[in-house]
């Protein structure tokens, strides 16, 4: 995937960042609830690893231009 550009790596990265602070919020809500929120919390993780992958590469690419 080298091919990507590096603006949509970082909005990608950016909108994986949002996504993961949707899902600490509902695993949140979950806990309050008293039910499972771990694969909330998993997905959460995923989500901040993944987001921040894509922005240093999206960085990466710019840099390399």
């Amino acid at each position: 995937m080298k091919n990507i550009d590096w603006r949509i790596r970082i909005i990608g990265g950016l909108l994986m960042l949002v996504g993961a602070g949707i899902a600490v919020q509902h695993a949140l809500t979950l806990r309050a609830m008293a039910e499972n929120y771990n694969h909330m919390g998993v997905l959460a993780l995923i989500a901040i690893w993944g987001g921040c992958d894509s922005i240093l590469k999206g960085i990466q690419a710019k840099q390399d231009h």
